[in-house]
C-alpha cells in the first residue's frame, strides 16, 4: 500500500489533483481510496468525494496530527475493508509539522509504509508568499512557508493561469529559496500533469529518514488563530424555480462582499445539490468569481455546503454571511433555511505524538 499525504495551503489545488488522480487510477484497475481533513465537521470536499463514486474517509474537528488515532483508524478501514492499493491522505489547509507528526509515528508504529509527502502550493500565490509583500499576515505565511520546507515533492500548481514570463520568474525564484526541492510543475486539471505527479510519487525514495522541521509552536497556533472557519449548510426554496439563480447570486455577493473589504480568503467552497445532480465551486484570494451552475433545469429547490476560510474575526465573516443570504432572500422572493451553523477560530495545535529526526 501507498499512503500518498498532501499538503499545502488552503486553496492550492490539492483537492482537485486527488479526484483527477483516483479516477485515472480506477480507469487503471487500481482500488484507491481517500481521506480528507478539516477542524470543521462539515465538508464540502468529503461529500463532493464520496458523489464521485471515491471511497472516502475523514477525520473532523482537528488537524491529521492532533487527531492520530482518528487518521490510522480511516487508513486501516480502508486497507482491510476495501484493500485499496493506494490512500490519498489530504490535511488540512493550516496545518504543517506533518514529518514530526505523521510521517515518523506512522514509521515507528506500522514499520516500514511507503509514503510520499507532496505539498501544494498555488502558481500565482506563491511568488507573493515567499517575496516581500504579503496577503496574509505573517503568522499565517510562517505555516505556508513551513509547508513547503518539508516537502518530499514539491507541487507548484494552476501553472496554466500563469504567462510563460511569469513561470519563468517563479521558477527561478523556486529553485533559489528551494535549491534541493524536487519540483513538479502542473495544472491539476490536465490529465498528464496528473500521470507526471504519480508517476513520481511512484519513484521517489519512500523509505528515506526525513529530517523533521523546527516548529514554532506559539507562531504556527498564532497562526492558526488568525483564521476564521464558517461552516453553512442550508437550503433554498422558490415556487418560482429560482434557487438556481438565488445560489449564483449568493455566491457572487459572498465573493463581492469578502474582497470589498479586503479580507484575505484561503478558500471558499460551495457544494450545490439539486435532485441527483451536484456541483462543486471554489475560490481563493487569488482566483476571480467567475462561474455558472450547471444543475439542469428549473430548481425549486436546492441545498448548499459553504466552506469558508478567512483571515478575519468570526463576527466579522458571520456577519458578511448573513447579509448576503437575507439580501438574497429578499430580492428573489426564495426561502432560505438554515439547517447548520458553525463558525470558530482554531485551537491551539497540540499533536498526539511529535517524534524528532
Amino acid at each position: 500500500m501507498h499512503l500518498n499525504l498532501l499538503s499545502g495551503f488552503l486553496g492550492s489545488g490539492k483537492t482537485t489533483a486527488i479526484n483527477h488522480a483516483c479516477k485515472l487510477l480506477q480507469m487503471q484497475g487500481f482500488r484507491v481510496g481517500v481521506i480528507t481533513n478539516d477542524q470543521g465537521t462539515e465538508l464540502v470536499d468529503t461529500q463532493f468525494m464520496a458523489r464521485e463514486g471515491i471511497l472516502t474517509e475523514e477525520v473532523t474537528g482537528s488537524c491529521f496530527c492532533c487527531n492520530f488515532e482518528s487518521f490510522t483508524r480511516n487508513m486501516n478501514q480502508l486497507l482491510e475493508q476495501h484493500q485499496v492499493d493506494l490512500i490519498f491522505a489530504e490535511s488540512v489547509g493550516s496545518c504543517t509539522d506533518l514529518i514530526s507528526t505523521i510521517l515518523n509515528p506512522l514509521r515507528r508504529y506500522y514499520g516500514e509504509i511507503k509514503i510520499t509527502l507532496s505539498v501544494f502550493a498555488d502558481a500565482k500565490l506563491l511568488p507573493i508568499a515567499l517575496g516581500h509583500s504579503r496577503i496574509f499576515k505573517d503568522s499565517v505565511n510562517y505555516i505556508y512557508k513551513r509547508q513547503l520546507e518539508e516537502a518530499d515533492l514539491l507541487i507548484i500548481n494552476k501553472v496554466d493561469l500563469l504567462e510563460p514570463t511569469e513561470l519563468a520568474v517563479l521558477d527561478s525564484l523556486i529553485k533559489k529559496e528551494f535549491p534541493d526541492k524536487q519540483m513538479v510543475f502542473q495544472s491539476s486539471l490536465q490529465r498528464e500533469s496528473i500521470l507526471n505527479w504519480l508517476q513520481k510519487t511512484e519513484t521517489y525514495e519512500h523509505f528515506k529518514e526525513r529530517r523533521s522541521l523546527f516548529i514554532d509552536y506559539d507562531i504556527y497556533g498564532k497562526g492558526e488563530a488568525a483564521l476564521t472557519w464558517l461552516d453553512y449548510k442550508l437550503e433554498l426554496v422558490s415556487l418560482e424555480g429560482r434557487a438556481g439563480l438565488a445560489a449564483e447570486l449568493l455566491i457572487s455577493m459572498l465573493n463581492r462582499m469578502i474582497r470589498e473589504r479586503n479580507l484575505p480568503i484561503g478558500h471558499l467552497k460551495f457544494l450545490i445539490e439539486g435532485g441527483e445532480e451536484s456541483q462543486k465551486l471554489s475560490f481563493t484570494t487569488m482566483e476571480t468569481a467567475d462561474f455558472r451552475i450547471q444543475l439542469s433545469g428549473k430548481l425549486d429547490k436546492l441545498r448548499m455546503l459553504i466552506n469558508a476560510r478567512v483571515q478575519c474575526r468570526p463576527k466579522s465573516l458571520q456577519g458578511i454571511v448573513d447579509k448576503a443570504l437575507q439580501r438574497v432572500a429578499k430580492q428573489n422572493g426564495v426561502k432560505i433555511a438554515l439547517l447548520k451553523t458553525s463558525i470558530f477560530v482554531p485551537g491551539y495545535p497540540r499533536p498526539t505524538h511529535r517524534i524528532i529526526t
